[in-house]
């Protein structure tokens, strides 16, 4: 087992017997690939070129907001409705906590009866919280202990992500802001995002009253979203849940959809896959089984858009591949990127963050919708009562909303008890564990991750793709797409959450990409730099040293 070994804020530099990083490079390189000079790197990238990738997954209002399909004919009227309901329970005067009289039956009464929680179970919570560190003492605690423990926040896919552009970077913004710091091009990543979500959702805010219910409110907008998706073959702004490597993780898809962003792309995966097929290049190997979230070579020829380019080429693969009558449906799952240039990031090191991160969310959705994240560890991580019945005042205002598209009974999509009120649908889920249960059957109707999939149900494509838009005017600039690898992934999660359990010092950039320094904020103070440009001149005189006794 690793050691433990916390990073400290002044990131101890690794001694130089233990890298070679600078050792082929003179004096005048490494100064130059350090400074703020203007001059390309190593592997050409001007840097009024680069832009570090925005990876931030909440880009809303951080109010309590329900979100409502732009598809409902009577929107309007639900919001008009919701806002007289939110006026009616806001209490005049002094603030105090409003109670509306909800009529249950004995059997709700019963189901849901809330279990308090006594103190000797509060107090197991506090003793969970990392002790505070004695003032004056250097702080020896994992990031994970310093940031993301009890009550801070839990781990979000940013945090994972983002040091995949720096580690250092990321500490640094830690250790300083306790986050990373919202800057100006995030700001207009923001409103782009905003944009883009008001074409599917409109959000309302409501009142919340206990932690329960705003986080019931994150749940309801899952659902939405679900049903959203099944109705218009869109959603954005998707909240997941998931563990990865046992720490609970949070994150915000951009945008699912039913459309391939990439159709060549697709198809270049498509003419591998076939021709892997064909060769008989699987043939004698021994296979390894395939993780929750990944499909198989059927699966994913027999989609609905790579299966009628199948049926295009003909040459006796239909009958390989049996009928293709009911083709299933596929899910894409996008990220849209704001930026200041108006072309496309260079493949490599400034792509590498955005790749990881729509890798997450591709495990964190495949593991949702197959039933595998247990609820019981997400509701421990965010100290909520799963049982606790949800406040009067929220029921009777998201009362107001038809949530379930009970009004279009047509609907090929409409749940089973489609007949039911919204009333008497959150009175039959009036506690998370319920209202749990309720968007993992959402995530089965929405989507089905398992293999083979039943005919007509969709699965998801791994074919992840970035979408780039410009910060000023939200104007697409192009898109790249890549897919996803379960391998690549499990290794880079593994080595990060490593970094977060304090079981490895922090990292900096490799000499290839020390073009990042240029645009960094704490590149002056910078460790890691200042000993990798020292150990480089070092390493430098050293051997012109050698040359020098070799001539003598």
């Amino acid at each position: 087992m690793a050691s433990t070994v916390p990073p400290q804020d002044d990131a101890a530099p690794i001694a130089s017997n233990e890298s070679d990083y600078g050792s082929d490079l003179d004096e005048a390189t490494v100064d130059t690939l350090f400074s703020r000079s203007e001059s390309q790197s190593a592997d050409a990238v001007v840097v009024a070129d680069i832009e570090q990738p925005v990876i931030v997954d909440d880009h809303g209002d951080r109010r309590p907001l329900v979100r409502l399909a732009r598809i409902r004919d009577n929107l309007s009227a639900a919001i008009t409705g919701l806002d007289s309901t939110c006026e009616a329970l806001r209490p005049k005067g002094p603030k105090r906590e409003v109670s509306i009289e909800v009529e249950y039956d004995e059997g709700n009464r019963t189901a849901f009866s809330p279990n308090r929680t006594g103190d000797e179970d509060q107090q197991k919570r506090q003793r969970e919280r990392s002790d505070p560190v004695e003032p004056g003492k250097a702080d020896t605690r994992s990031p994970l202990q310093r940031f993301r423990t009890v009550p801070k926040k839990p781990l979000s896919v940013t945090d994972l992500v983002t040091p995949a552009w720096c580690e250092m970077q990321y500490w640094y913004s830690l250790t300083k802001y306790g986050r990373v710091r919202r800057t100006p091009a995030m700001k207009q990543g923001s409103s782009v995002h905003k944009v883009l979500e008001e074409q599917v959702h409109v959000e309302v805010p409501v009142d919340v009253v206990t932690k329960e219910d705003r986080f019931a409110l994150r749940i309801w907008n899952i659902i939405q979203g679900l049903r959203t998706l099944r109705r218009t073959g869109m959603t954005r702004e998707l909240e997941v849940w998931g563990l990865l490597e046992g720490e609970v993780v949070n994150g915000i898809i951009d945008e699912i959809t039913n459309t391939c962003p990439d159709e060549q792309m697709e198809a270049q995966m498509l003419e591998e896959a076939e021709s892997m097929v064909q060769t008989g290049a699987n043939k004698g190997r021994k296979r390894k089984p395939l993780a929750s979230d990944q499909r198989t070579l059927t699966d994913y020829l027999t989609s609905s858009q790579t299966a009628s380019i199948l049926e295009q080429h003909g040459d006796g693969v239909g009958g390989w591949l049996g009928t293709l009558q009911e083709k299933t449906k596929t899910l894409y799952i996008v990220d849209v990127k704001t930026r200041q240039s108006k072309t496309l990031p260079a493949p490599g090191s400034q792509t590498r963050p955005t790749q990881y991160q729509l890798m997450i969310y591709h495990r964190l959705f495949s593991r949702l919708a197959a039933n595998e994240v247990p609820a019981e560890r997400i509701f421990q991580r965010y100290d909520i009562s799963p049982t606790a019945m949800f406040s009067d005042t929220f029921i009777a205002q998201l009362s107001t909303l038809d949530i379930g598209f009970e009004h279009d009974a047509d609907d090929e999509w409409a749940p089973p008890n489609a007949a039911q009120d919204s009333v008497s649908e959150l009175l039959a889920h009036n506690n998370l564990t319920a209202l749990w249960s309720l968007m993992i059957t959402e995530f089965s109707r929405a989507v089905s991750p398992t293999t083979p999939s039943p005919p007509g149900s969709p699965s998801i494509s791994a074919l992840l793709t970035a979408e780039y838009r410009a910060a000023a005017d939200g104007t697409l600039i192009g898109r790249r797409s890549f897919a996803f690898d379960a391998e690549q992934l499990d290794a880079y999660v593994q080595d990060e959450i490593k970094w977060w359990r304090g079981q490895r010092e922090t990292k900096g950039v490799e000499i290839e990409e020390a073009f990042k320094c240029k645009i960094c904020e704490f590149m002056e103070g910078c460790t890691w730099r200042q000993t990798k440009v020292e150990e480089g001149l070092q390493k430098a005189k050293l051997r012109q040293e050698k040359r020098r006794r070799s001539e003598i």
